[in-house]
């Protein structure tokens, strides 16, 4: 119990003389070969039922793509959304019924819905430039691999199979691409 699914990857794959990266992407499948692991294709690979599998593993029930709020929330059109806020906000502030009504310019109905909706936490906007990228730490492995023409692909093998290391393969491609091409990312403003 509290094992990553990378981590549980790698240890199937070592028990059973495979290398991890050809496991993570049969646990992946098509048509994302590289990206996370499906819990149902990792429950028939392993022969454990899948809510075994989403109980030892720690991240097993994380979405499959990176989203920036976590929970139940109802999917609101972005107009929507943004209303209900503008609501709720000026809710806070004091106004009544009739002067959230009037102005924002909806029915009653609609207002009532905006304070009674569950929505998400405003999102911080976290500073635009990253102080330490994520691939910093293995830029040591990665950039003699670069120099001798190695493909991304093969660099994200390289790095699952022989140093156990896993890491986003949308990520390494974009560091990979940015320094064959030159482009070392925005400049930050000077004061």
């Amino acid at each position: 119990m509290g094992e990553s699914t990378e981590n549980y990857i790698r240890r199937l794959a070592r028990a059973n003389h495979l290398r991890p990266s050809a496991l993570h992407a049969i646990a992946c499948g098509p048509p994302n070969w590289v990206g996370k692991p499906r819990l149902e294709r990792l429950a028939v690979l392993t022969s454990r039922p899948a809510d075994h599998l989403n109980e030892a593993l720690t991240d097993a029930v994380a979405p499959r793509r990176r989203i920036t709020v976590t929970g139940q929330y109802q999917r609101l059109p972005r107009g929507t959304y943004l209303l209900y806020r503008a609501i709720q906000k000026d809710a806070e502030a004091g106004l009544s019924l009739r002067h959230l009504t009037e102005r924002h310019g909806v029915s009653r109905h609609i207002v009532r819905a905006a304070l009674t909706a569950l929505l998400p936490p405003a999102r911080q906007r976290p500073n635009r430039h990253r102080k330490t990228p994520v691939t910093a730490s293995v830029r040591h492995l990665i950039t003699p691999m670069i120099r001798q023409n190695v493909s991304s692909k093969d660099i994200w093998k390289t790095l699952m199979d022989d140093h156990g290391i896993s890491i986003s393969f949308s990520t390494l491609n974009a560091y990979v691409r940015n320094q064959r091409t030159g482009y070392r990312g925005p400049t930050p403003p000077t004061c």
